[in-house]
């Protein structure tokens, strides 16, 4: 979403903005979610080029403020292969799936009610924009990408562009790694679908060999959607989707390597920006 690349000072093509924007701000996660699920909303701006509503929102709580995101369920569009009004929960589950990889690849991220309905809010990320980040796609070589790929194969994300790889450094994530950039992976609502539809910008690694730590990660989140992970997830996709996450990840440790593109499905987004 490429509308991601404004600034909290100003206003870029593709925004309505309804009065100064609140700047984004990093928090530890436990922070985050506290602030996401407890403070009160108010809406600063919308992207006026996203398929559905994304609003650019202040969230205060006990005199703290920072910039999130606001996707209301009332404002999807309805889509022909997913069920209607399904897509902020399908980003929260992505989150919740992301969490447990301990990764964090994907920005905390809550359901709940705002000022339009009920919808997902996500922490607004201030990424990089300096970042060569389709030089990094290309090389192949940045191990957060790879991760987000492997993500991107458990929940079966079918829309992973380029704009929606956040490239930060260490000072603007949660926990700072001084020798590695990280990326924030935004925009899943089109993940979880029954039948694959994996389709990403990041096929670099297809046949290639999962690492030691992708397969460690995956034995973890195979254990816990048999347990707490998959509680959670059937409170917010159907029965059928959940057992298909589980299959897929019995998959991926089965042939202990990145999925290949598809051959009846297209495997790039169409634009892939």
């Amino acid at each position: 979403m490429s509308a991601r690349a404004a600034t909290a000072t100003g206003a870029r093509p593709g925004w309505d903005r309804v009065t100064e924007l609140t700047p984004p701000v990093v928090l530890p996660v436990l922070e985050a979610l506290e602030l996401l699920e407890r403070g009160e909303i108010t809406v600063q701006g919308r992207i006026t080029t996203a398929s559905n509503a994304t609003l650019y929102c202040a969230i205060e709580l006990s005199g703290m403020a920072a910039a999130c995101v606001y996707k209301p369920v009332s404002g999807e569009r309805p889509l022909w292969d997913f069920p209607d009004g399904t897509l902020a929960e399908r980003e929260v589950a992505t989150y919740l799936v992301a969490a447990a990889t301990g990764w964090e690849p994907v920005p905390p991220t809550v359901l709940r009610e705002g000022p339009l309905g009920t919808g997902m809010v996500q922490l607004w990320i201030a990424h990089d924009e300096s970042f060569d980040i389709v030089g990094a796609i290309n090389s192949g070589q940045l191990p957060a990408l790879q991760r987000m790929a492997l993500l991107d194969a458990v929940v079966n994300n079918s829309d992973r562009k380029i704009s929606h790889l956040l490239p930060v450094t260490g000072a603007g994530r949660s926990r700072p790694a001084e020798s590695e950039l990280h990326v924030y992976g935004v925009d899943h609502g089109v993940s979880f679908a029954t039948e694959n539809k994996l389709r990403t910008v990041l096929w670099q690694w297809a046949g290639d060999p999962i690492p030691e730590e992708g397969i460690d990660v995956l034995r973890r989140l195979a254990e816990q959607l048999q347990a707490g992970l998959g509680e959670q997830l059937s409170r917010l996709l159907t029965g059928a989707e959940v057992r298909a996450a589980r299959r897929r990840v019995q998959r991926l440790l089965s042939k202990g390597t990145f999925p290949m593109p598809p051959t009846d499905w297209p495997a790039i987004p169409y634009p892939p920006y």
